[in-house]
């Protein structure tokens, strides 16, 4: 099991470092509580890069509290909690940023990616799905996919959804997740079916 969950914690080390950001295009003038709260967002970003994680949620929390109808800093902080080991906290702000935009595909994979860590596999299985249905381009989502349907002994299922991750990862030139994809696609493949 210690080494399946080795193998399991490189893959979602990529996948969250993959994430995206939330485009955040700004006008030369914004609103004071606008531009105060991309101040904030950017802060938390850096934060991110910079693996301070108990900084960048500080800076998101402050964002929260200029504009709380926004997704933006309630996906980001979700993002800090998870590399804090916060799955309760990341969880209620990933599902918070989805209440506010159900559209944002990557706040999908992620809190799949938490229902995941916590051994939630059908709750992690319906938001990868969406996640998909959403924007079929993400190769981590289909390599976290994979992941779940090969511990539900779904062999060919995450065959399949690994072979699908590797194809992007690849076209988008994204090595670092293919090696992770391809890794786990070889020892998919020596499962029995």
């Amino acid at each position: 099991m210690r080494l399946r969950l080795r193998g399991f914690t490189r893959l979602l080390i990529v996948i969250w470092g993959l994430l995206p950001y939330p485009s955040l295009a700004q006008a030369p003038k914004l609103p004071p509580a606008l531009q105060t709260y991309f101040d904030h967002l950017e802060l938390g970003q850096e934060s991110l890069t910079l693996r301070d994680y108990s900084a960048a949620v500080a800076a998101f929390t402050q964002a929260i509290k200029v504009l709380p109808q926004r997704f933006e800093a309630y996906y980001q902080r979700a993002q800090a909690y998870s590399f804090l080991n916060n799955d309760t906290a990341a969880l209620t702000d990933v599902t918070q940023a989805i209440q506010l935009n159900p559209n944002y595909a990557p706040a999908y994979t992620l809190r799949g990616s938490l229902h995941f860590r916590r051994r939630q596999l059908a709750l992690a299985l319906a938001d990868l799905n969406r996640a998909l249905a959403l924007d079929p381009q993400q190769p981590a989502a289909y390599g976290l996919r994979g992941t779940i349907k090969r511990e539900m002994q779904d062999i060919a299922g995450a065959i399949q959804d690994f072979q699908q991750g590797l194809t992007i990862a690849q076209a988008r030139k994204q090595f670092s997740l293919y090696k992770a994809l391809q890794q786990e696609l070889e020892r998919t493949r020596q499962m029995p079916r």
